[in-house]
């Protein structure tokens, strides 16, 4: 299985080169797998500092992470980077929820090369889907989902995961992508909570992210959406070959 390694080891460099975009480790992601916030839970530090206001738009926020979990949606997502090490580091994905299932497809370039690959999380397993001049598809056990690379998905991720970790406010309703988000700047509660410490955040009123906008070590990221969909077919997560691999 060497040329199968060898093209993984292309992939992966690729997707780091290139911040490859993140849910969560095994697929899920900001929308599946969500926990619901804990009931009758305290207002968290931020969100009490804030006063009564405060702490009910953090509860609303806690509400929206709570509905991720079962939302389906379509969404392509436009990334920027800036600052320390955002060379190259910026591109476009696209988010497919069903749960329980959910594909990711990211397309970027490198060195004057493109590349587009999809990584597909269903009941029967994991796979990475390409084209190098036709169709390939791995079947891959024992790795993450390339959306851990991408600081933004982690973030979100951070957020659906431990709602009680983050302090929110409330700040105005935004139209991204033909939807309506409610916007809240968010505090963590400690430095190691999604990997920032304030950012900005837009969700609809299902809790698909919209906006998510934040610094993290020197860097300044965005990650907003461009297009969106409620309806995602069964078709969408028909591999486009039959798959290779363990």
């Amino acid at each position: 299985m060497d040329g199968k390694r060898a093209v993984l080891s292309l992939l992966f460099s690729t997707l780091v080169a290139c911040g490859g975009a993140a849910p969560a480790t095994g697929g899920a992601g900001a929308g599946a797998g969500a926990t619901a916030a804990t009931q009758g839970a305290a207002p968290t530090t931020a969100a009490t500092a804030s006063g009564a206001g405060g702490a009910a738009s953090s509860a609303k926020l806690a509400d929206l992470l709570s509905a991720s979990k079962n939302a389906q949606y379509k969404i392509t997502y436009k990334i920027s980077v800036s600052g320390v090490g955002a060379q190259g580091v910026s591109g476009e994905q696209t988010w497919y929820y069903k749960p329980p299932r959910a594909r990711f497809d990211f397309a970027m370039s490198q060195g004057g090369q493109s590349l587009s690959i999809s990584y597909f999380s269903l009941p029967d397993g994991t796979f990475y889907c390409f084209n190098a001049g036709q169709a390939q598809c791995l079947k891959i056990a024992g790795v993450s989902s390339p959306l851990d690379q991408n600081p933004a998905a982690v973030a979100q991720r951070s957020l659906v995961d431990d709602p009680n970790s983050f302090g929110a406010t409330f700040t105005s309703s935004r139209t991204i992508a033909g939807q309506t988000g409610q916007c809240y700047d968010v505090k963590a509660n400690s430095a190691a909570a999604g990997g920032f410490s304030t950012g900005s955040f837009c969700y609809t009123k299902d809790g698909v992210p919209l906006l998510s906008q934040f610094s993290i070590q020197g860097a300044s990221w965005s990650m907003e959406a461009t297009n969106y969909s409620a309806t995602v077919l069964d078709s969408d997560f028909t591999l486009p070959a039959k798959p290779v691999g363990n």
